[in-house]
């Protein structure tokens, strides 16, 4: 890695980490709200900015998609060599974790594509199912998509590796997205499945709680 590359994303990161670390400040003042072991609560809840996505399968996703259920929300890429299969198999560990839930409560895992160029519905749809049959893969035009990940605090760095080729350095956060639609909660890597899961019900319990 250049030591541009390296100070580019790391300036990135420290962005992001300077956010978190405001939001750890609020929650610490916020009297009733869940404690997460492995996330940062946001309180408020942020409500997402329009979204206007296809999905895997072709059909349009957009912010009714995600009320009604929570859902884990992922910036990856198909092409991903490391971050991205580690995260998304934790999140399919997740998922097996929650299946005593009801399925209308049990969340939805979506992996939203940082490389729109290449990771078309179809590719998709191969990638995610590998995963688990219920995640949902999501893919829009490049500007749209860039316009989302920063609104969510997500750096996107894009580096040309030779031949006309690239690779797309991107956060790991997974983020909690509520039934209304509003973004809770961020966690950060590394993940453990076992710790995802159980502040997951934490936050479930807290919304039916109050």
């Amino acid at each position: 890695m250049s030591r541009i590359r390296t100070l580019a994303l790391g300036a990135a990161l420290a962005i992001v980490a300077l956010g978190a670390g405001m939001l750890v400040s609020r929650t610490l003042i916020s009297p009733g709200a869940p404690t997460l072991a492995s996330g940062t609560l946001l309180t408020p809840a942020r409500p997402l900015r329009p979204i206007a996505f296809i999905d895997h399968e072709g059909r349009p996703f957009d912010a009714a998609r995600l009320k009604g259920r929570w859902s884990l929300l992922f910036f990856g890429f198909t092409s991903c060599p490391d971050v991205c299969p580690t995260t998304l198999a934790v999140l399919a560990q997740v998922e097996k974790k929650l299946t005593d839930l009801p399925p209308a409560q049990r969340p939805q895992v979506i992996l939203a594509s940082v490389d729109p160029q290449r990771d078309t519905p179809e590719r998709l749809a191969k990638y995610v199912k590998f995963f688990s049959p219920t995640f949902i893969g999501v893919t829009a035009e490049p500007a749209a998509l860039e316009e989302f990940a920063r609104t969510m605090g997500v750096p996107v760095i894009k580096t040309p590796t030779g031949e006309g080729g690239y690779t797309v350095d991107h956060s790991a956060s997974v983020f909690a997205v509520n039934p209304s639609a509003e973004l809770r909660a961020l966690f950060s890597a590394p993940h453990s499945a076992e710790a995802l899961a159980k502040d997951l019900r934490r936050l479930m319990r807290a919304r039916q709680d109050g």
